[in-house]
């Protein structure tokens, strides 16, 4: 198989995948003691959701760029994602390793692997 996650980046799933994570890592920060994330498949830092990939799908039109504009409420756990968001800058959504890297404490770590070359190079 080959995924590539630039064609998904920042739509619905992946959002709700974010959420997910910020919430353990949050939770795991309770403790002093620090932990390591191993993230297997880690993909790229930020994401270009101007970028002719991105284009093709545009699924980060009805996720990420819909909740930019929202202006309901919002929880705790998804003001610190839109934070991190806003971290990556106009027109970047932030991959899992991006994420991982902004709430990880100074003993903490991360391991991130990626199988594709062109991406890990990145």
């Amino acid at each position: 198989m080959n995924y590539r996650h630039i064609y998904h980046a920042g739509n619905f799933a992946d959002i709700v995948k974010h959420l997910v994570l910020i919430a353990i890592l949050e939770q795991l920060k309770k403790k002093e003691k620090p932990f390591a994330v191993l993230d297997a498949f880690a993909g790229l830092g930020l994401y270009d959701l101007n970028s002719e990939a991105a284009s093709k799908t545009l699924e980060s039109d009805t996720g990420i760029n819909k909740l930019l504009q929202a202006t309901d409420p919002i929880s705790q756990l998804l003001q610190t994602f839109l934070n991190i968001v806003n971290l990556a800058g106009l027109n970047h959504y932030p991959g899992s390793p991006f994420i991982i890297k902004q709430l990880l404490r100074p003993n903490d770590r991360l391991i991130a692997c990626e199988p594709h070359p062109s991406d890990y190079l990145s």
